[in-house]
């Protein structure tokens, strides 16, 4: 959570001191939006076992159909590498690996014990020598310390690059252009 407020800062501040405004910001519409709200929600539900497998998965799918939808708008090609980079590595492994490095690393040492326990409830297990993970290097392998302390992944990267691509792009659209360009209005 604290990642996605950093891009989101980040992008309003590079937005704004490239000359950007927040003005048409309550005007920007993109095609089913409601997809997105879907599969970010779906990655919270937790369930357990299968169930809980099949909800993230299902999750990925709501995500693709929305950034497909959009993929002309700034920075959604960026976001659908991150999702199918992501994608991949949860589906090989029926959920995100994370290793212990990452998590100390990040300052997230005291996780360890539940993680290896029992998972998050959602999405992540810690990776154990010789378990077999696939894609293991597309896992939250990447440690980012303080404010963010979070283990991330190479799609993460991707991911919050896109949206901080269309952050600043869409601050800095002029008058003169189309909000996202033709069929892009909400549908």
């Amino acid at each position: 959570m604290r990642l996605i407020l950093l891009t989101v800062l980040v992008a309003l501040g590079v937005g704004l001191l490239t000359g950007g405004s927040l003005r048409d910001f309550p005007t920007v519409k993109t095609r089913w939006w409601w997809l997105a709200l879907v599969g970010v929600a779906m990655q919270f539900v937790t369930g357990g076992g299968t169930l809980e497998v099949v909800l993230l998965l299902g999750s990925f799918v709501a995500l693709l159909a929305y950034v497909i939808a959009n993929l002309r708008a700034p920075g959604f090609p960026l976001v659908l590498i991150g999702l199918v980079l992501n994608l991949a590595v949860i589906a090989a492994n029926r959920g995100m690996p994370v290793t212990h490095h990452a998590l100390e690393a990040s300052g997230q040492g005291d996780t360890i014990t539940e993680l290896a326990t029992n998972g998050d409830g959602q999405k992540h297990y810690l990776v154990v020598d010789g378990d077999g993970t696939r894609l293991l290097p597309l896992g939250d392998v990447i440690a980012l310390g303080g404010p963010v302390r979070q283990a991330i992944s190479v799609g993460d990267i991707f991911v919050h690059l896109g949206i901080a691509w269309f952050i600043v792009a869409t601050m800095r659209r002029r008058d003169t252009e189309p909000a996202l360009e033709a069929g892009a209005a909400e549908a």
